[in-house]
């Protein structure tokens, strides 16, 4: 009985894993730690085998001996948007599937916090880097220099050499304010977000080109920042419909300035859309649930945050290799037509 007792305690080797699986030590190696090369045949093999003699790595020798602590780091700028969700949930199932745990930090647009996060990573010696950036961030920038790992995601950094994964903000927006304006509307008004931010610029540029190609005059009346927040939203919101010549659209670029927005039109007693349109950039879970319903560009928030993990665990596994370019990856978002912009009216030509 006490011989089975320590049978039953002693550890499980890579050796064991081999024995049983009838494969080499070297090929248990790589197919748990997921390089070099092997079949998916034997990977299998060896996967199952692994878990039914109930084989665990020793992480902490394992980061000893290859420098690695199979850890991400997330910095994102809101978790509490259904957008960076949906990223973060994509994110963390590809890097569970993978063996890497996750360290995720939230910076409320706080270019201060994000520089201690950074900082904080850099330290626990993460293996790479996913990040939605505030801005330029000399920090950032000296650890791309460094040679870690990093994805930029959902914003561009100009001069950082560096992977960029993206949505194209601009053509989105471009498409909804488009789709205001062949539904007869000429005042259409836009609450932008902070406007440092390259989602920022891009989204105003889609809603000018929009203006532009119809022919309708840019009209600063019309233009405002709710720094994507909802209380500053929802005050901006207030201003537009105080203005002498009123608006009948508006197009809000993002999550929860819509949310501001609509307790701003709440409170006024505004009826949507018969008085004023609505078109938001971002498409939260809610969304559908409003009455009417919201009309709403529609970003590919989880296979986003998959493709970021993917991205960057290839970059991880080439690192000692000679360097690929960097690329930008451009993802497609999709104008959802619901109930909130209304059907096509008749307006006087301003």
């Amino acid at each position: 009985m006490i011989q089975e007792i320590k049978k039953i305690k002693k550890k499980v080797r890579l050796e064991d894993v081999g024995t049983e699986a009838g494969v080499s030590k070297s090929a248990v190696a790589r197919a748990l730690g997921n390089y070099g090369s092997v079949s998916e045949e034997v990977r299998k093999r060896v996967l199952d085998t692994a878990k039914k003699i109930g084989y665990e790595p020793d992480q902490i020798a394992r980061s000893l001996k290859t420098k690695s602590t199979n850890t991400i780091g997330v910095i994102i700028s809101d978790i509490t948007t259904c957008f960076f969700t949906s990223v973060v949930r994509g994110i963390a199932d590809v890097a569970s599937q993978s063996g890497y745990d996750l360290v995720l930090c939230n910076t409320d647009e706080d270019p201060e916090k994000e520089n201690k996060f950074l900082r904080v990573l850099a330290s626990r010696n993460i293996d790479g880097l996913i990040i939605s950036a505030s801005g330029k961030n000399t920090y950032l920038k000296k650890l791309v220099r460094a040679g870690l790992p990093i994805i930029l995601l959902d914003r561009r950094v100009e001069g950082l050499e560096t992977t960029q994964l993206v949505v194209d903000n601009e053509g989105g927006a471009y498409e909804a304010v488009t789709h205001l304006i062949t539904l007869g509307h000429r005042r259409v008004g836009i609450i932008n977000g902070l406007a440092n931010i390259q989602t920022t610029v891009e989204r105003f540029n889609g809603y000018k080109k929009a203006l532009q190609d119809n022919h309708i005059r840019l009209d600063p009346q019309l233009i405002k920042y709710g720094d994507f927040k909802m209380a500053k939203a929802k005050e901006v919101t207030k201003e537009l419909l105080d203005i002498k010549n009123p608006l009948s659209a508006l197009f809000i670029s993002n999550e929860a300035m819509i949310t501001g927005a609509l307790l701003a039109l709440r409170e006024r007693n505004i009826n949507i859309p018969e008085q004023i349109a609505i078109v938001g950039f971002d498409d939260p879970v809610w969304g559908p649930l409003l009455d009417p319903p919201l009309t709403a560009v529609s970003q590919p928030a989880y296979p986003m945050g998959t493709m970021a993990c993917q991205t960057l665990l290839q970059k991880i596994n080439e690192q000692g290799r000679e360097r690929r370019s960097f690329e930008e990856l451009v993802l497609k978002p999709k104008l959802i037509v619901r109930g909130s912009c209304g059907k096509k009216i008749s307006l006087p030509q301003n």
